[in-house]
């Protein structure tokens, strides 16, 4: 009798593999020598939810968080909650079916301040930021409601931010290096705060639109004509307040970096910017996801194992060049976090060229057998180890972040419907495990290019 994959346990899995414990503490030849239809799919099933998977890439390096950087930005939220309360107690009824679901932070304030008690301060600085998003919203809406908040005072807070995401961004000019493939990674993810803290400045400065007013209405009062909607107050306020937490962080992380960098420095700019010309250019050669589609795919009366494999190989491998918006209001090119990126995108479309030679999969197949995953998840794991290790550099760690996600969601769901067969369960997996692969097989060369492009 086979069993039901639900009732499978990580014992038994793990027996049937050969080897028990073993398998997890590294013997997995085991399962390398077991042919992909040697067991059942129910087994092989449950064995892709027990495998070794990567631990998050944050676990792997991110810049420290101080206790003083992650109270700046607990104390921010208890403030902003504070007030909130204050002013929502102050008003009977906002009369508007569109305030805020919590005049506070929604339990955030409370998980912040647990995380800084245990001094885990990179918990505390996360649950502070998002926080801000809720206590945020509920105190712009509070002062639109009282008249205490105006389009020109936004515009203003606005543009304060967006000076000190520019100031960061041009202090990192030219890139000084001590070690490259350390002190780059710190350059991404500044940046990456730059960007975002310049990102939210833009969506906090309110356009005419935003008042609720008729332009054409000529007797309203200066006042009137500069008041912002409740809810429009209460998005820009709470992008305001996240923003000035990620430039406060970009700050912090500059400083880190520059007072760890010392002196004896070498410039890195042109390098950089080198190895993105040479990554644009690499683009530029591979096809869209739409040619790849209509040479795999095309128009067909059947969906099967091999049309879903190609359709997501190419959704996933040959869309958006980077996982980053590319346009930022301030006046400046935030090379480092561009460079990562287009080598991000290089590394996907890389990779769909690799997962199409290694797919299993055949024009006319209506299933397919999990043991294909189990044996792709035991490959994608071990080049991890080769590729990544446990302690990889920290350039490395900036680009490897989806491939990391797409290995630890390779895992066999429970499907069965109509609309969503177990072959597709067991494919989607596999592709996930085929692709992350790939990617990781990709970086090295890719990250040695921005070391040293020439």
């Amino acid at each position: 009798m086979v069993p039901d994959p639900s009732s499978v346990s990580r014992r038994t899995v793990l027996a049937t593999l050969g080897g028990g414990a073993a398998v997890l503490a590294g013997g997995t030849a085991v399962v390398g020598v077991t042919e992909p239809t040697a067991l059942p799919d129910s087994i092989t099933d449950a064995a892709t939810t027990h495998y070794p998977t990567p631990p998050e890439v944050d676990a792997l390096w991110r810049p420290p968080v101080t206790e003083a950087h992650a109270r700046e930005a607990v104390e921010t939220l208890a403030e902003t909650v504070a007030e909130s309360r204050r002013r929502w107690a102050e008003m009977d009824s906002v009369g508007d079916d569109a305030a805020p679901i919590t005049t506070d932070a929604g339990g955030w304030l409370e998980d912040a301040r647990e995380a800084l008690d245990e001094a885990d301060h990179d918990t505390a600085l996360f649950r502070a930021r998002y926080g801000l998003q809720f206590a945020g919203e509920a105190l712009g809406y509070a002062r639109a409601e009282q008249d205490a908040v105006d389009r020109a005072t936004l515009r203003d807070r606005a543009a304060v931010l967006t000076d000190r995401a520019r100031a960061v961004a041009d202090d990192l000019k030219p890139y000084p290096t001590t070690d490259p493939a350390r002190d780059l990674g710190w350059y991404v993810r500044i940046e990456g705060e730059v960007q975002s803290a310049s990102a939210l400045a833009a969506r906090a400065l309110p356009d005419d639109s935003d008042s609720g007013q008729n332009a054409d209405s000529g007797g309203e009062s200066d006042a009137s004509a500069d008041a912002v909607d409740p809810e429009v107050a209460g998005e820009v306020t709470a992008a305001l307040l996240r923003g000035e937490v990620d430039a406060m962080t970009a700050e912090r992380y500059r400083d880190t970096l520059f007072d760890r960098l010392g002196s004896d420095t070498g410039p890195h700019a042109e390098a950089l910017r080198a190895a993105a010309e040479r990554f644009r250019a690499d683009l530029r050669e591979y096809p869209s996801r739409d040619d790849v589609r209509d040479r795999y795919v095309g128009e067909v009366d059947e969906y099967g194992p091999w049309e879903f494999a190609h359709s997501r190989l190419a959704r996933w491998c040959l869309g958006s060049t980077a996982p980053v918006p590319w346009r930022t209001p301030i006046d400046t090119d935030l090379l480092a976090l561009r460079t990562v990126a287009l080598s991000i995108g290089v590394a996907r479309r890389r990779a769909h060229g690799t997962a199409v030679d290694r797919l299993v999969v055949e024009p006319d197949d209506t299933a397919f057998d999990s043991g294909h995953t189990l044996a792709a998840k035991r490959r994608a794991q071990a080049t991890y180890e080769s590729v990544v290790g446990s302690a990889p550099e920290p350039l490395l760690v900036t680009q490897i972040g989806r491939a990391v996600e797409d290995l630890q969601v390779a895992e066999v769901g429970f499907g069965g419907g109509r609309d969503r067969p177990m072959w597709r369960e067991r494919l989607e997996a596999y592709l996930y495990a085929l692709v992350g692969r790939a990617k990781l097989e990709a970086f090295p060369p890719l990250r040695d290019a921005i070391l040293d492009p020439d």
